[in-house]
């Protein structure tokens, strides 16, 4: 089960959520009543010391409903991201990045439906960061995914965090900035790279209503701190 735990930014204490082997899922207020969806996330990741991780699935996304996920066996429909070059586990490499240590991952587009995982695009080398728990700064990294309806094609959108964010803490306020910027992401004196993909999906086996969040590792927790979605529109 998923437990709550507390750290300190900036003299502040700041609850988080840690998943360990586990799925966190939101059916948004407003259901599947959007065209154009940007979804933002804070979180930070429990290091193996200073070793790579191996067999890592961080997927991010939307899916139908809260009963069957992206985690679960038979998925009712999903679509998203992942945190890697395969719709399998992932290696994520351990930088150490001057005291302030983050993983360097890969890239892929993700859709499921039923048992059917499919990978579209998948960029190899450091195209996503993400900052462990520790550190000289003590940090909450933020990432941002868009998703905006189309026919026969739905656009998926990953924003790549740059390396100067690795050694800064994002705030929910930066969250909040980022997910109400209309064209590029720029918060904390950092700017976003975009990456968008067409992907041909549809809502026929559900409509996409719930904020879906799969993390596999149970040894090592990933943290997440705050959880939003902004209808663009």
């Amino acid at each position: 089960m998923a437990n709550i735990g507390s750290r300190t930014f900036n003299l502040v204490d700041d609850q988080y959520l840690s998943l360990a082997n586990e799925e966190w899922v939101r059916t948004l207020a407003i259901g599947s009543n959007w065209t154009k969806l940007r979804l933002g996330v804070l979180l930070s990741v429990t290091p193996d010391d200073v070793n790579n991780l191996n067999g890592v699935q961080l997927v991010f996304g939307l899916c139908a409903g809260k009963t069957n996920p992206y985690g679960a066996a038979s998925t009712t429909n999903f679509l998203g991201m992942k945190f890697g070059g395969t719709t399998g586990g992932d290696l994520w490499t351990y930088k150490a990045n001057s005291g302030n240590p983050y993983f360097g991952t890969e890239r892929i587009f993700i859709k499921k439906t039923a048992a059917t995982v499919i990978g579209l695009s998948s960029a190899a080398g450091e195209v996503h960061r993400v900052n462990t728990n520790n550190g000289t700064l003590q940090r909450r990294g933020v990432q941002f995914l868009d998703i905006a309806k189309g026919t026969p094609n739905f656009t998926v959108t990953q924003w790549a965090i740059t390396l100067g964010s690795m050694a800064k803490d994002f705030s929910a306020a930066h969250l909040l900035d980022g997910l109400e910027q209309s064209g590029s992401i720029s918060v904390n004196g950092e700017t976003m790279n975009s990456m968008p993909l067409a992907i041909p999906f549809d809502e026929t086996a559900g409509a996409l209503d719930t904020v879906d969040v799969f993390w596999n590792k149970s040894a090592f927790p990933l943290e997440v701190h705050a959880i939003a979605a902004y209808r663009l529109a």
